[in-house]
């Protein structure tokens, strides 16, 4: 108990930096004349390095997992305050954003047990890539999802300076608030399955799991097509915004779900049958043999 309460401690020191750091590198941006955009980026890429540096001091990448749950929460709501832009769309988006980051934030803390806790994946990455692991950790580990989540936040930061609210709006932030319900739903299923599994090698097949292979990606990738609809339902001449959500879509199809099947295929029994019979993300009835 005492170290995850130390880590947390050391945690939460280290994002209040990076959330310092990252203000004021955006302030020295802005006042060179680069716009919010390039501003926003570089200020976020300047924290991440930041993060990933004190994860190679403490010897451990989970320094950054907590990071992309809060990125967007701390951009969208930094620009905020500086445009005062308060009607009810804009509250409402961070309303919806703020529910988003709490619940991965709070989930992360209940699951952290110390620093010394490492996710499968970068234990793996790891042992591939040996001397070059700490390239592979700021690139891969951190920064790749911070510019994922960077480019699904543009529409926040666009919306952050929309001053007309519209009905269509709404479509948007409830889309991102079933998003959370979804993953919420999900998480707390898989939990009561490990609870009560034999073992690891069981396959979950209760709740949302039972018709859809990854239901928390499903929320995810929800979430962020709701930020973009919230923007861009009453505005489509702003369509290209959308392009984040639809990278978001690609990492998870192309990367984060063949990574993790392939995982799970190595030890888990009838995983072939699961893969054959459950739908990869639509919660869907099962397909029939």
């Amino acid at each position: 108990m005492k170290k995850k309460a130390l880590g947390l401690l050391i945690l939460l020191v280290i994002y209040l930096l990076a959330a310092v750091i990252g203000i004021f590198a955006y302030i020295g941006f802005n006042k060179l004349g680069l716009n919010d955009y390039l501003a926003i980026l570089l200020a976020d890429v300047i924290a991440t390095i930041f993060v990933w540096i004190t994860g190679v001091i403490l010897k451990t990448a989970s320094t950054y997992d907590p990071y992309w749950s809060l990125q967007t929460l701390v951009i969208y709501t930094c620009l905020l305050v500086k445009y005062n832009n308060w009607n009810i769309g804009t509250i409402l988006l961070l309303i919806a954003i703020f529910v988003y980051s709490f619940r991965l934030t709070l989930n992360f803390i209940i699951g952290f047990d110390s620093l010394n806790y490492i996710d499968w994946r970068y234990r793996m990455l790891k042992e591939k890539t040996g001397k070059l692991y700490q390239v592979v950790n700021l690139l891969g580990i951190c920064m790749f999802p911070t510019l994922v989540v960077y480019a699904c936040s543009l529409p926040a930061i666009k919306y952050a300076t929309i001053t007309e609210f519209h009905i269509l709006d709404i479509i948007g932030v409830i889309i991102v608030l079933l998003g959370v319900l979804i993953e919420f739903i999900a998480d707390g299923q898989m939990k009561k399955f490990i609870k009560v599994r034999s073992g690891r090698h069981e396959v979950i097949n209760i709740g949302l799991w039972n018709y859809s292979r990854h239901p928390n990606y499903l929320g995810e990738i929800s979430i962020w097509y709701g930020v973009a609809f919230t923007l861009i339902l009453a505005r489509f001449n702003y369509w290209y915004f959308m392009i984040g959500a639809f990278i978001n879509l690609l990492m998870f199809l192309i990367i984060s779900i063949p990574m993790e099947e392939r995982h799970l295929k190595e030890y888990k029994e009838n995983y072939e049958d699961y893969l054959n019979s459950t739908h990869m993300l639509l919660i869907l009835p099962k397909r029939k043999k």
